[in-house]
């Protein structure tokens, strides 16, 4: 429980930061999602081809865009993480261009466990929590260790190995509270772009202090 108080302190403490850095992922987030959310009423199959025949551009360059955002936050989430923990500041466009410089690797790796989480997530839900927790820190053995693809896959699950209870505990915890505050938003908040942008906020606001704590583990078993 101490992680758990520590990573909501470390968050809250450096609000203003995290909320820059989290700006591109939201506004894109928000954005996508507006735009595919007329598929919500959509029930006949030629409508659906309808819909992407007339927004696929729109739709495909906002994805587009979106991919180099997210993975550009994944990296400098950490480098945000290792810079406030080391007392070094860094500005959060600094941060987010170093997620950039390793945006390959990442994405590979990025493509590649989302993949593996979401068969698991299809086994019954746990076992893809399970992995997500599991596979938590190959983003550091990218950004930190310069691990290829695979290595830092590979790295990650070993390094989790005494911890994956744990890690699982807290990793359940929190993709719950996400799930659960995006159900009681939606049904609360008409649908639209402010039901967006208010969820999008939301997924933010819980990622950063679980990803903390993946961060705290990565660290001790560095100084360990």
């Amino acid at each position: 429980m101490n992680q758990f108080k520590a990573a909501w302190e470390f968050t809250f403490s450096n609000w203003k930061f995290f909320l820059a850095l989290s700006l591109p992922v939201i506004a894109i987030e928000t954005t996508l999602g507006y735009l595919v959310l007329p598929l919500s009423d959509i029930t006949q199959p030629e409508d659906f081809i309808s819909f992407f025949e007339a927004n696929s551009t729109a739709i495909g360059l906002v994805g587009i865009i979106g991919m180099i955002v997210q993975i550009s936050f994944l990296g400098g989430l950490w480098v945000s993480y290792m810079s406030i923990d080391t007392g070094k500041p860094i500005n959060p466009i600094n941060a987010l261009q170093a997620g950039l410089t390793k945006f390959f690797p990442l994405l590979g790796a990025y493509l590649i466990l989302t993949f593996l989480i979401g068969f698991g997530l299809m086994l019954l839900i746990l076992p893809g929590i399970y992995l997500s927790a599991r596979f938590s820190l190959f983003a550091a053995q990218i950004m930190f260790e310069d691990n290829g693809v695979f290595q830092s896959i590979g790295s990650s699950w070993d390094k989790t190995d005494e911890h994956g209870s744990t890690l699982f505990v807290f990793t359940l915890i929190f993709m719950l509270s996400i799930f659960i505050s995006a159900i009681v938003l939606s049904s609360i908040i008409p649908d639209g772009i402010t039901q967006m942008l208010i969820i999008s906020i939301t997924e933010v606001i819980f990622a950063i202090p679980l990803g903390y704590i993946y961060f705290t583990l990565y660290k001790s078993l560095k100084t360990s």
